[in-house]
C-alpha cells in the first residue's frame, strides 16, 4: 500500500523552530513519513530520535549527488542515513552540457545505488525541466541518463517539473516500471499556496491527478511525497494537499 510523506523543504522557515511539533501535526494530518532537505544542524542520532518520537518514517533526503554520492563522501552520506533511519537518497537538478556527460552521470549514480543497496538504502535522481527539454537526436536527457546505468538506480518523478514540459507523466512512469521508490506530487506551476488540485497562477492545466494516482496504485509505489514550497512558513498547504489526495 502506498503511503504519504511530506517534503520538509515545504516548511523550511518553521520546521527547525519546533521540529517535533511540526512532524506531530503532519502525522495527525495523514502523513506517515518525511523527506529531508537539510537537517537543521541535528546529528543522525537526533534525527532518528525525532522520527521515533513523532512516529514518522524517514523516507528520504535530498543531497547534491555531485558532492555527496561520490568518492569518500558516498560512504559518509550512507552512514548518516543508516544511523538516522533514512531509507533513500535522491539528487535533484543534475544538469549536464552534453549527451556523454548525462550518460556518465547515470553510470556514476548507478554505482552509488549499488553501494547503497548493501545498506538497504535506495539512491535516485529527481526529475526537473532540463531532463525533458534537452534532447539528443530526439532522445531526452532523462532517457540518456537511464540508458546505461544500474537497474537499482531509482527515478523520483516530480509531477510538476515533468508535466510542465509537456511530458506525459503516466507514460513516463509506465516506461520505467519498478524504479519508483517514491514520486513527488506537486502541482503544475503552483498556485500561490502550491496546494495540489488548485489552479496554477499562470492559468495552465492541472496535473492529471486521477491518472497519476491510478498508476501509483497499479505499480504499488511505496511512497508519495507531497511538495508545497511557496508558503514555507505554514503547514496549511501540506495539510490541504493531503486532504485533496484522500479522494483517490
Amino acid at each position: 500500500m502506498t503511503r504519504f510523506a511530506a517534503q520538509l523543504y515545504s516548511i523550511r522557515e518553521i520546521l527547525w523552530e519546533d521540529p517535533e511539533k511540526c512532524l506531530t501535526s503532519l502525522k495527525a494530518a495523514g502523513y506517515d513519513g518525511v523527506e529531508f532537505a537539510k537537517y537543521g544542524g541535528r546529528s543522525a542520532v537526533a534525527l532518528r530520535r525525532l522520527l521515533a518520537n513523532t512516529g514518522m518514517v524517514g523516507v528520504g533526503t535530498h543531497v547534491n549527488g555531485d558532492l555527496f554520492l561520490v568518492g569518500d563522501e558516498l560512504k559518509r552520506t550512507l552512514d548518516i542515513c543508516a544511523e538516522a533511519g533514512i531509507l533513500s537518497v535522491t539528487t535533484p537538478h543534475a544538469k549536464r552540457d552534453s549527451e556523454d556527460a548525462y550518460r556518465r552521470f547515470g553510470a556514476e549514480m548507478g554505482k552509488a545505488a549499488e553501494v547503497a543497496a548493501a545498506y538497504g538504502i535506495k539512491v535516485g535522481i529527481h526529475t526537473t525541466y532540463h531532463h525533458f527539454e534537452t534532447k539528443y537526436d530526439g532522445v531526452t536527457a532523462w532517457d540518456v541518463i537511464f540508458s546505461e546505468t544500474s537497474p537499482l538506480l531509482q527515478q523520483q518523478v516530480d509531477t510538476s517539473n515533468t508535466f510542465h514540459t509537456g511530458t506525459d507523466v503516466v507514460a513516463l512512469l509506465k516506461k520505467y516500471p519498478g524504479r519508483h521508490f517514491s514520486i513527488h506530487l506537486k502541482e503544475n506551476t503552483p498556485s500561490a499556496t502550491a496546494t495540489l488540485g488548485e489552479r496554477p497562477t499562470d492559468g495552465g492545466p492541472l496535473v492529471p491527478w486521477r491518472e497519476v494516482m491510478d498508476e501509483v496504485a497499479a505499480e504499488r509505489m511505496p511512497w508519495c511525497i507531497v511538495e508545497a514550497e511557496t508558503k514555507p512558513d505554514t503547514l496549511e498547504p501540506l495539510i490541504a494537499s493531503r486532504n485533496f489526495l484522500k479522494q483517490f
